[in-house]
C-alpha cells in the first residue's frame, strides 16, 4: 500500500500550538473539498432530474398515443364550422378527397351476381326526375314516429321512410343537435304516395297554374318522394308559414354536412335546368357514401353523378379515396333488357348493387 504523502503545513503535532498559517491553510483545504462534495451533488441531482423529466415526458407521449389508438374512428374532437361551432361527423367515414381509374385486377378475384331487369328500378341510387318514374309505391317504408331520435319532431306519426335511411338521418339531426341546441327541426315529409301527389301536384295547377306547378310540384309517379328515400325539412315555430325552413343560419350546418351521412341536397341553386326543380333547401336525398360526398364536393347533381358512373365500366372501374385512408370502387354495368344481366364483383370486398332505374345498375366496393 502506497503512503498517503500530507503537505508540510497540515501536518499537525498536537503536543505544539497549531500555527496561524496552519489554521489557513486547513480551512482554506476543507472549503475546497466542501465546493467539490457539493459540485458533485449538484450535478447528479441535475442529471437525475433531466432524466426523471425526460422520462415523465415520454410517459406522456406514450399514454396520448394510447388514448388515440384506443379511441374508436371518428370520435376526435370534430372541425370547426366556419362560425366557430363544432363540426362532428359520422364514424369510419371521410369525405372523398381524390378519384382515379384503377385497373378491374385490384379487385382481386371476381364473381357473378344475377339480376332481372326489373331490379333497375329499386335501391338507392335510383334516379327519378320528370323523364324517369319511380317504380316504388311504400313497400320499403316504415313510419319513424317510434324509432326516431329526440332531437327533432314530425309532423305525425305516420311520417315514413325507408328503414335503412332513418340511423343517417337520426346520426345527422343528433349531430346538429349536439352543435347548436337547436330545438324546432321538423320532417315534415318523407314517403309520400302516388294518390298523395294527385291531390297535391292537382291543387298547385288550381293555384298558379301548371306552368308554374312544374317547378315545385312532381307529376303523380314522378316525386322522388314516392322512392322512400327523400325528407323535406321545415321549422316547427308558431305561426309558420309555408315551408319556413331555408338552410341558413345554424341550419346552414345540415346543408353544408348532410353528404357526410350519405345524404344531398337534391335541388341545389343553379342546376334548375338539369333538375327541372327550382331550388328546394329543404329537400333531402339519401344516396349513400361515398356518392353524397362526390356530388356534393364537386357541385353536381345526381343526374350528373350517373351521366359520369356510366363511364365507369367493370373493366374501367372510379376509385374513390378518403381523407383517412378510406377507399371505395365504383363502377356501371348496363342492364340486358332481355333476359338477367349478370353483374361481376369481387369475391373477397364488402360490396352493394343499386339500379340506377334508367340504365342499370351501380356497383359500390368497399376496399
Amino acid at each position: 500500500m502506497k503512503h498517503i504523502h500530507i503537505p508540510k503545513i497540515l501536518k499537525i503535532d498536537f503536543d505544539k500550538p497549531v500555527l496561524f498559517k496552519q489554521q489557513v491553510a486547513i480551512m482554506f483545504t476543507v472549503l475546497i473539498i466542501s465546493c467539490l462534495l457539493f459540485t458533485v451533488v449538484y450535478i447528479q441531482q441535475l442529471i437525475s432530474g433531466n432524466i426523471a423529466a425526460a422520462t415523465e415526458s415520454e410517459m406522456s407521449r406514450s399514454s396520448d398515443a394510447s388514448e388515440k389508438n384506443d379511441k374508436p374512428v371518428g370520435t376526435s374532437k370534430p372541425p370547426q364550422t366556419s362560425n366557430g361551432a363544432q363540426q362532428s361527423k359520422p364514424e369510419d367515414e371521410s369525405s372523398v378527397t381524390s378519384v382515379q381509374e384503377i385497373d378491374t385486377n385490384a379487385l382481386g378475384n371476381m364473381t357473378n351476381v344475377t339480376k332481372s331487369y326489373e331490379d333497375i328500378h329499386y335501391g338507392e341510387l335510383i334516379l327519378v326526375n320528370k323523364d324517369y318514374s319511380c317504380h316504388l309505391e311504400g313497400e320499403n317504408v316504415e313510419s319513424i314516429f317510434e324509432t326516431k331520435s329526440d332531437s327533432y319532431v314530425v309532423t305525425d306519426k305516420y311520417v315514413s321512410m325507408d328503414p335503412s335511411v332513418l340511423d343517417y338521418v337520426n346520426s345527422m339531426l343528433d349531430d346538429f343537435y349536439a352543435n347548436y341546441g337547436e330545438t324546432d327541426i321538423m320532417i315534415a315529409c318523407g314517403y309520400r304516395s302516388y294518390e298523395t301527389q294527385v291531390s297535391l301536384y292537382n291543387n298547385e295547377i288550381d293555384s298558379v297554374g301548371s306552368e308554374d306547378a312544374e317547378k315545385w310540384v312532381a307529376r303523380p309517379g314522378y316525386s322522388e318522394h314516392q322512392t322512400g328515400y327523400v325528407f323535406d325539412l321545415d321549422l316547427n315555430i308558431e305561426g309558420g308559414n309555408g315551408i319556413d325552413y331555408s338552410g341558413e343560419g345554424n341550419y346552414a350546418w345540415i346543408n353544408e354536412n348532410c353528404s357526410d351521412y350519405g345524404i344531398i341536397v337534391r335541388y341545389p341553386a343553379g342546376k334548375e335546368s338539369i333538375t327541372g326543380y327550382s331550388e328546394e333547401p329543404w329537400h333531402f336525398r339519401y344516396v349513400g357514401i361515398p356518392h353524397s360526398q362526390y356530388i356534393t364536393n364537386n357541385g353536381i347533381t345526381l343526374e350528373e353523378y350517373l351521366d359520369i358512373i356510366h363511364m365507369h365500366t367493370s373493366d374501367n372501374p372510379m376509385l374513390m379515396e378518403g381523407r383517412n385512408g378510406e377507399r371505395w370502387v365504383v363502377y356501371s354495368v348496363q342492364a340486358d333488357e332481355v333476359g338477367d344481366t349478370h353483374i361481376p364483383v369481387p369475391e373477397n370486398h364488402e360490396y352493394s348493387i343499386s339500379g340506377d332505374n334508367c340504365e342499370g345498375f351501380i356497383v359500390t366496393v368497399k376496399l
